[in-house]
């Protein structure tokens, strides 16, 4: 039973894990030791050489080492020296080991070509690292240094790295197996507790399902919850992939027209007015940027239920007059004319500031949606007895019949390309439903083509 438990299982895969894990480790620590170890032994070399190609001394344009100098030399005994003319001939060896180090013609012919070689021998049954380099002289190779240390401490150091991996790597496996044991059950107790918690949970979730043939265990009775909760919280996790897609477009626009504008403008150098026209781009860009940005926060803050709805009693009138005045400069810039229709005293329980978002939402439509120059845009309101009727419409070009239904979806625009121009992010009626609906409301659309379109609002009268 040991064997088909879960815990047995887990410990078991985590054992093998680590395994690959930890070989890999120890062979990466290895490598890299070994490759650190010989870069040193070059460098130190490459330092040696660099000291006695500062002696060199040319004897009948034959590159040699002075006997003084050399014998002057603390490391002299360190270090195998040894120096060859432009024919290969030795001009000169320091005979600091017994035996002879095998001549390279190879490597002689890399250096006299101005290349640099690396090689390993072995004299008197020690591995020697030998490396050539040219002789230049007056920007001429004249010959070849060829400098060689021992390699014995290298590798006493690479086979006690490796006796130290070869005892911790067995104990380290058998402690992470009794490690693994106790985590595993210590892990485990607590699944009956998570399940409880995911019934209770209605949050985001992903849209598949486990649909897991298991015991009745703890995976088990956990799976079979999760996929309970998944049912339920699929169609919020749609949402709100959708409302995170559409956002990141949205904000990417602006940014990216920003972004353009600058590289422009930094591309050369210009007039001040120029650096004016960039500025006052780059901010109605950001002004863009901030009204979504606002707009995704109240959307966010509905969606999670934290808008606190300061209900009082509110004057509708009140509410159009100054959602108007609002709206009137832009209106007038555009030549589209503002009618206000007044009606009977109409009152509402309501948030006077969430009101007049609704208003000016419409509004602002109306107005950017009128033909220019000759349209018009009116407001009116009414107490229908039951209602309070808010209506707002224009005479402008008309949503197609098609287009009706998805008006208030967020970031939904029957004309794309003119909604961007105009700075919309086909959130401002999406708000507006959210508005009428906290309050007990609703807001309807009718639209003709070509003859305009007509915006109703229904809120329950105080």
């Amino acid at each position: 039973m040991i064997l088909r438990s879960v815990r047995f299982r887990l410990t078991l895969w985590y054992v093998v894990l680590l395994a690959v894990i930890l070989a890999a480790f120890c062979a990466g620590v290895y490598m890299v030791m070994r490759a650190q170890l010989y870069h040193n032994l070059d460098d130190s070399i490459e330092n040696r050489s660099n000291i006695l190609l500062g002696v060199i001394l040319f004897d009948d344009e034959r590159p040699t080492l002075t006997g003084t100098v050399f014998s002057q030399d603390p490391d002299a005994d360190e270090s195998f020296v040894r120096v060859f003319d432009e024919t290969r001939r030795v001009t000169f060896e320091n005979r600091a080991f017994e035996g002879e180090a095998p001549i390279d013609s190879g490597a002689l012919e890399r250096a006299l070509a101005g290349r640099t070689s690396t090689r390993t021998v072995d004299v008197d049954d020690k591995p020697l690292r030998l490396r050539a380099f040219p002789i230049e002289r007056a920007g001429v190779i004249g010959g070849v240094l060829e400098v060689g240390q021992p390699e014995d401490d290298v590798r006493e150091t690479l086979r006690a790295l490796l006796l130290i991996l070869a005892v911790a790597y067995p104990v380290t496996l058998v402690g992470a197996s009794l490690g693994g044991l106790f985590l595993a059950s210590k892990a485990l107790s607590p699944i009956d507790s998570l399940t409880r918690l995911a019934k209770r949970l209605s949050a985001e979730d992903l849209s598949q399902r486990l649909n897991l043939k298991l015991p009745d265990d703890e995976v088990g009775r956990l799976a079979r919850t999760f996929d309970e909760m998944l049912e339920r919280l699929d169609e919020a996790f749609r949402r709100q992939r959708r409302f995170t897609a559409d956002a990141s477009h949205e904000l990417r626009t602006p940014l990216t027209a920003i972004k353009g504008q600058v590289e422009v403008a930094l591309e050369r150098d210009r007039d001040p007015e120029s650096y004016r026209e960039v500025l006052r781009s780059v901010n109605a860009d950001a002004d863009r940027m901030i009204r979504l940005v606002g707009s995704l926060l109240t959307l966010a803050r509905a969606d999670a239920g934290q808008v606190t709805i300061h209900r009082e009693d509110v004057d509708i009138g009140r509410v159009v007059t100054d959602a108007v005045d609002h709206v009137r400069q832009e209106a007038d810039r555009m030549g589209v004319s503002l009618e206000v229709r007044p009606g009977n005293d109409v009152r509402v329980m309501a948030d006077p500031d969430l009101i007049l978002q609704l208003t000016l939402n419409l509004l602002d439509n109306a107005v950017k949606y009128s033909t220019a120059r000759s349209g018009s845009v009116a407001v009116s309101w009414q107490n229908t007895g039951e209602y309070a009727e808010l209506v707002v419409s224009d005479t402008g070009a008309g949503i197609p019949a098609e287009h009706l239904p998805r008006i208030f979806d967020r970031f939904y625009r029957v004309d794309t390309a003119r909604s961007r121009a105009d700075g919309g992010a086909g959130l401002g009626l999406s708000i507006s439903r959210w508005i009428a609906e906290v309050h007990g409301g609703s807001i309807h659309a009718e639209s003709t083509p070509g003859e305009g379109s007509r915006f109703t609002v229904r809120l329950p009268v105080v």
